[in-house]
């Protein structure tokens, strides 16, 4: 129903048009109040409230519990107020616990923690990932690695993830598996940490902190002095693999020594070309006979052994030849003579040829 109101009807000066009686205007009228009265009853507004959960529910879900920081700088706070006292900014993955002796009441944006050191606060809850216990370590380490490639992450901060999974993977909480995937992790951080510091040119003499950084990690890294780099130690991941083969994450700790190993430019000394094979990708094919990157790492192998080997009057072995090289090509006939029949049949014919030109 449309109603059309000309401005006659509601005019002051003239409320008796021509036409129309009092009982008429009284409709008209009537009917503008029902349609306003009415426009209003049939659209209300619903503020829908925040479902709250009960002090019992937060304790009992805070109990099984694993808090983990996925940022920098989060504040702890004396009490459960944005506008409290801010006891001091807590680092990325640090470890927190639910303070169960908290005095204040459960709250659902904030949780009470109890730090290593004793000292208790606050931290918003909507800023930290609270997980069940078997998901801890996944969830610090997908975030630890978020961060850590994350091109708007800067060397400081890298830093101070580096040294936070280090400090983790060193309190005994995490064994086997679990202590293999951790360490192997924390030496990816590290070697993407000092990849940073390289490509940024920073140098360790003008900037206190990385040198106390390089030298907690000083153990674990080589430094190159012709073009003054450093670089995560290979032996490093090769040494967890050692202590703890054949556990789930043993190829990936693999990879990472394989992938650690810096290029160098051999040239055409045959001994340094073979040396770099044997100790990363052969190695690696020679312990992990069914690893993922087995494929791959092969077929790198052959096209180099193919190219040192197409034309044998080209291979530099030069009569004396040195017994470096010579011990090279018999630790991989060795290794290639162990590894899978498939591999075994791509790899050993090559290696067979330069121990023919080279032990005659």
């Amino acid at each position: 129903m449309v109603f059309r109101f000309q401005k006659s009807l509601i005019s002051p000066l003239n409320l008796k048009p021509k036409g129309f009686s009092k009982i008429k205007i009284s409709i008209v009228y009537s009917g503008f109040l029902f349609l306003a009265v009415g426009s209003i009853l049939a659209a209300p507004t619903l503020q829908e409230k925040t479902k709250q959960s009960k002090p019992s529910e937060l304790i009992k879900r805070d109990l099984h519990s694993e808090i983990v920081i996925p940022v920098i700088g989060l504040n702890l706070h004396l009490f459960a107020d944005q506008k409290s006292d801010v006891l001091r900014k807590l680092k990325f993955g640090e470890p927190v616990k639910f303070d169960r002796d908290s005095l204040e009441s459960p709250k659902e944006e904030w949780i009470p923690v109890k730090l290593e050191d004793g000292l208790s606060g606050f931290i918003k809850r909507s800023v930290v990932r609270s997980v069940p216990p078997k998901q801890y370590l996944s969830t610090l380490l997908f975030e630890a690695e978020r961060m850590i490639l994350s091109n708007q992450i800067d060397f400081p901060t890298k830093q101070e993830i580096t040294d936070t999974i280090f400090a983790i993977s060193s309190t005994g909480k995490f064994t086997g598996d679990d202590f293999i995937y951790i360490r192997a992790k924390a030496g990816f951080f590290l070697k993407k940490t000092v990849d940073l510091m390289n490509t940024k040119g920073i140098k360790p003499d003008n900037d206190p902190s990385t040198l106390e950084f390089l030298k907690r990690h000083q153990t674990k890294l080589l430094y190159d002095y012709s073009s003054g780099k450093y670089f995560v130690d290979s032996n490093y991941f090769w040494k967890l693999l050692e202590a703890y083969p054949k556990t789930k994450h043993s190829d990936y700790a693999g990879y990472l020594a394989t992938e650690s190993i810096p290029a160098v430019e051999c040239g055409t000394d045959l001994k340094c070309r073979l040396e770099e094979m044997r100790k990363g990708k052969l190695r690696y094919i020679y312990l992990f006979p069914t690893g993922n990157y087995i494929t791959l790492y092969t077929k790198d192998l052959v096209n180099n052994l193919q190219s040192m080997t197409k034309d044998p009057d080209s291979i530099p072995c030069f009569a004396p030849v040195g017994e470096g090289i010579k011990s090279e090509i018999n630790q991989m006939i060795r290794y290639a003579s162990e590894i899978g029949p498939r591999e075994k049949k791509q790899i050993l014919p090559h290696l067979q040829i330069l121990k023919k030109e080279c032990f005659r």
